[in-house]
């Protein structure tokens, strides 16, 4: 394939730096490990925290993603050229 026609993914995040994206994505990968919803009772009292306004984790992971393979698409691979089918969980 021609280098030159490649496409570059859209930037979903113009104004941030790379290093901003990364930090970004640790904390949306945190997030989407933690769940969505997070519930703490104690001592009667019950709290319970939402994340809202926001797409889904996975979706997120993907812009991010996306706008890092088209700041630096060198060292960041387009994240719709293949996907992860299985997975297998692996505890050390």
């Amino acid at each position: 394939m021609d280098e030159s026609r490649l496409v570059v993914g859209m930037d979903y995040y113009p104004n941030r730096s790379v290093a901003d994206l990364l930090t970004l994505l640790t904390s949306v990968q945190n997030r989407g490990t933690k769940g969505e919803l997070s519930m703490t009772t104690g001592a009667g009292l019950q709290q319970v925290r939402a994340w809202q306004n926001s797409e889904s984790t996975p979706v997120t992971i993907r812009r991010i993603l996306t706008s890092l393979h088209a700041k630096d698409p060198v060292t960041y691979m387009d994240p719709y050229a293949g996907r992860v089918r299985r997975t297998r969980s692996s505890y050390t």
